[in-house]
């Protein structure tokens, strides 16, 4: 049945405009369109959920603790997630200067392999892992459940012994973590409002630079483990338990969508779908659009986010690689490297959360880009001039480049934020952050060599 011919109150809460345009249908029929709007109305309390949702909005006190409700049911699972598969992804950083290079015989480039077999399994299960997400409809218990798995493998590196079994663990882990970033970026985008994204996404993207500070730290205590038992293998041992109970806990606590939210009231549900109507980005829809990928693809705007997140992944990949084997090669002992690496943490965090509450401000997200951006190209610059013949001249300034190479991580977020903010359609939504992410693993693939070379 046309929705027109419905006539219904809801129409207008798609967001993607459920009417006809110059004689063309937007929206054909419920099925084409997204949950939010089949939700709504088939609602047998419609009209009277509508002025509940209408009375949460119009008063600011109610409207304010559904945004801390939202905060309180999305946030602290999303920067949890995000926390884990940033400190997973980067174990290898730590776990290199811990004993695992020796213990697992490896030689040549197979470290550096080993950093780029991840972004292989990634590259590959990119585009099939974000269909699946949007046909199951189920992203919770989706994201869930690859969070469980990569914790698994994560857990089987302590079983390894050689370049053979972490090749294999490597690159499923990168096939398992695929999903995470898109998946993140399309729950902001249905549950906040364009003004509040650049903060929210940044709630969750600081993590990687908490990860920095943890982890570090956590690979320092364990260095000092005694016993036949390699501290690099206790080490990932923990981290892969903690992130197994983590996908246990989103699989039953994070909401799929505003509709599927069951700590939410209808008229609490009609009210978060009326604050983001004008995202015009739509809610959760298991139908898959071939209009949507198409349009995706011709998009000019789109393939100039995948460019800046293929030349931002290049110094991301050297950086979370290799950034211990690189300080020990200032001159600071393994141990050392692993404790230093947590001021760059710190500058990490301030410039991530700094520049998603200033994105918002200013409403704009490239500009803020483009000066996160400089610093790290500063960085590059000192540490060529301290270092211009391969024998360190200046420790102590050689470090400090080296934690203000970090602040690329924020230009990447705005990425991230600005997919959530500027893409209408679930579909196309879908597409452009698989795009996104495929061009994130390009970049960091091509990285790989480049440090490896370097260090030999």
């Amino acid at each position: 049945m046309n929705v027109e011919e419905k006539n219904q109150p809801f129409a207008a809460l798609d967001g993607r405009k459920s009417f006809s345009i110059s004689g063309e249908q937007i929206v054909t029929s419920l099925s084409e369109a997204d949950e939010a709007l089949a939700f709504l109305e088939n609602h047998p309390r419609a009209a009277e959920i509508a002025q509940e949702g209408a009375a949460i909005l119009e008063d600011d006190k109610q409207r304010r603790r559904l945004v801390r409700k939202i905060d309180l049911a999305i946030a602290p699972l999303l920067a949890a997630v995000y926390f884990l598969q940033y400190l997973d992804k980067t174990t290898l950083s730590y776990t290199a200067v811990m004993g695992l290079r020796t213990d697992a015989k490896l030689h040549g480039q197979q470290y550096s392999d080993l950093g780029m077999l991840f972004y292989i399994g990634f590259l590959a299960t990119e585009f099939p892992t974000q269909y699946i997400a949007q046909r199951l409809g189920r992203l919770s218990l989706y994201l869930g459940g690859n969070i469980v798995c990569w914790g698994i493998v994560l857990a089987c590196h302590a079983a390894c012994n050689d370049f053979a079994g972490l090749a294999i663990c490597r690159t499923l882990l990168g096939m398992f973590e695929a999903c995470v970033a898109p998946i993140l970026v399309i729950i902001i985008a249905m549950w906040y409002k364009k003004s509040e994204q650049g903060r929210r996404v940044s709630w969750f993207y600081v993590c990687n630079s908490i990860t920095q500070i943890v982890g570090g730290a956590v690979a320092y205590g364990a260095s000092f483990a005694k016993g036949s038992f390699a501290s690099w293998r206790i080490f990932y041992l923990c981290i892969g338990a903690l992130t197994v109970v983590m996908g246990v806990l989103v699989a039953l606590f994070l909401p799929d969508s505003p509709v599927k939210a069951r700590r939410f009231t209808d008229a609490e549900k009609v009210a978060v779908l009326m604050r983001v109507k004008d995202n015009q980005s739509g809610t959760q829809n298991a139908h898959l659009k071939r209009s949507q990928i198409f349009e995706t693809f011709k998009d000019a705007r789109v393939w100039l986010i995948c460019l800046s997140t293929l030349l931002s992944s290049i110094p991301n990949g050297g950086i979370s690689n290799f950034s211990s084997i690189l300080l020990t090669t200032f001159g600071y002992t393994s141990r050392e490297a692993l404790i230093m690496s947590m001021p760059a943490g710190a500058i990490g965090i301030i410039f991530v959360l700094f520049s998603g509450w200033l994105s918002d401000k200013l409403n704009d997200r490239s500009v803020v880009m483009f000066v996160c951006i400089i610093p790290t190209i500063l960085a590059g610059a000192l540490m060529i001039g301290f270092d211009p013949t391969g024998t360190p001249l200046n420790k102590g300034a050689l470090l400090a480049a080296s934690f203000l190479s970090g602040t690329f991580g924020a230009a990447f977020m705005l990425l991230l934020a600005w997919n959530a903010s500027n893409i209408a359609g679930h579909t196309k939504k879908v597409t452009t952050n698989a795009l996104t992410l495929v061009s994130f693993a390009l970049g960091k693939y091509h990285s790989g060599y480049l440090p490896c070379i370097a260090l030999h």
